[in-house]
């Protein structure tokens, strides 16, 4: 530009231009031209894909560690995709264990039931519908996670308790059974007489351990028979059984449930799968700040 404005006879204003004077510029151009004018202007733009040379910090020891971020926040999130894949497995494994699997019978020692729970067993024995807990309230489950046309639901109902019953094994311990789901409005006994079932029958249960409860929960009131949660070692003692615990399956609940009374099947999967939230947040956290350090010591 310094050239061009010389050769155009502008030497006067190249010369402020070269000592970087730009008021004094403006008082020159005041008597130009108005084609002198736009030379200069034309003249004075940065060329075409110029760009300003940046000095750019050098990576040093304190960048490579910076990187320890990214890639941890990555790995992390690595973590919770095969955690997430493992969890799916489980709950698979858990599902063709309650539905699927074929019970085995329950043993007249309390010592070899297993510990495990989902486990399936079969028993013989009589039901004690003189003492029964409530717990609840719990929402009405089903194989298709709906409800279904029995006449205790006839109403709509979709809120309601748990029937837990003494069962006698025959030559065998005394425990619990969840018989399943009914309406609050059917707490009291007489109003589902036709679906408490008397003698010998032939069930299948899955075995459950106590409940994880959230702190909100109230705590169960023993002296009530109406609980919160499944407690089983409060139950065995309020009821005199042993420390096992059954949910009904919904085969063995049909007759009874045709009749008004509980709904078996409520056995609820319960393994939180969170682990797509998680990975989401490690791999966007190592996006973010990898990008920040390409900017830094790259870009």
């Amino acid at each position: 530009m310094f050239q061009h404005l010389v050769r155009c006879g502008l030497g006067s204003v190249a010369k402020l231009v070269y000592m970087k004077e730009p008021v004094m510029v403006l008082q020159k151009l005041k008597g130009l031209s108005k084609l002198q004018k736009e030379q200069i202007v034309q003249y004075s733009k940065t060329p075409r894909g110029y760009k300003k040379q940046q000095n750019k910090e050098k990576i040093g020891f304190l960048g490579y560690i910076f990187l320890v971020v990214p890639a941890t926040t990555f790995c992390l999130g690595i973590w919770q995709f095969n955690r997430r894949g493992w969890k799916i497995d489980k709950i698979a494994e858990l599902e063709f264990k309650v539905k699927k699997s074929q019970p085995i019978a329950l043993p007249d020692s309390v010592e070899l039931v297993s510990e495990e729970d989902y486990t399936k067993y079969k028993v013989t024995g009589t039901f004690d519908n003189t003492q029964e807990i409530f717990i609840g309230p719990r929402s009405l489950l089903s194989d298709e996670g709906g409800t279904r046309g029995f006449g205790l639901i006839s109403s709509g109902e979709k809120v309601g308790y748990h029937v837990v019953t003494p069962f006698q094994v025959q030559n065998g311990p005394r425990i619990l059974i969840n018989r399943g789901w009914i309406p609050r409005t059917h707490l009291n006994p007489n109003s589902r007489k036709d679906g408490q079932i008397q003698g010998l029958v032939d069930l299948v249960g899955v075995l459950r351990s106590n409940e994880e409860t959230h702190p909100m929960v109230p705590k169960n009131e023993v002296e009530k028979v109406t609980w919160f949660s499944r407690d089983i070692d409060a139950l065995a003692s309020r009821l005199g059984t042993e420390k096992i615990f059954l949910d009904l399956d919904m085969v063995s609940s049909l007759y009874a449930a045709e009749r008004g009374g509980p709904v078996g099947g409520q056995t609820r999967i319960s393994l939180a799968n969170s682990h797509v939230q998680y990975m989401l947040t490690w791999w966007g956290a190592s996006l973010a700040t990898t990008l920040l350090w390409l900017k830094r010591f790259v870009w």
